[in-house]
């Protein structure tokens, strides 16, 4: 794991590319994804301001194959939680043990941080397997929609709260 770099955007167009279930569960992903859409993206994950959004590049052999992100409320109580690696690499537990990093650097160094929160497609069984694994529980049905304002298919959030982490699947 690392930060997002300028040149990442051909990395990220080749995995998001080569998945066609990328772009059917992150909403976040325009239709028709470009290279264009990509350097966009890294753009973005390189300006954002580290101590509320923090985010790193998911690296396998050198080669970027995945994003791991927060985004955190005004007073960093809640954050919202989001990951995705190269669908070659999915069920080896690389996520997983990617965003388990992302977890202890968030409730080690924010001690107001109380909810982690993630939303998923219900559908999105390798998802659901990741945040389970994770020590979290699902919440609740979601009616919500994406960042461009698309309703989620049918999404479900779920919730890790600090004294559950550690204890069920945490650190």
């Amino acid at each position: 794991m690392r930060p997002f770099a300028e040149n990442d955007g051909a990395a990220v167009y080749q995995y998001w590319k080569s998945d066609p279930g990328w772009e059917r569960f992150n909403t976040s992903v325009p239709s028709g994804f470009t290279h264009k859409d990509a350097s966009r993206f890294v753009a973005d994950m390189c300006a954002r301001d580290r101590d509320e959004k923090p985010n790193w590049a998911l690296v396998h052999n050198n080669v970027v194959v995945g994003v791991a992100s927060l985004s955190f409320d005004d007073e960093h109580r809640t954050a919202l939680l989001g990951y995705g690696i190269h669908s070659d690499l999915r069920g080896r537990g690389l996520c997983a043990e990617a965003t388990r990093r992302v977890l202890d650097c968030a409730f080690s160094g924010y001690p107001e941080l109380h909810t982690v929160r993630a939303h998923t497609d219900a559908d999105n069984g390798a998802s659901i397997r990741v945040l389970q694994k994770l020590g979290f529980s699902e919440e609740r049905d979601s009616g919500d929609k994406a960042s461009d304002g698309r309703p989620t298919r049918h999404g479900t959030t779920f919730r890790l709260l600090r004294t559950e982490w550690g204890v069920q699947g945490g650190a």
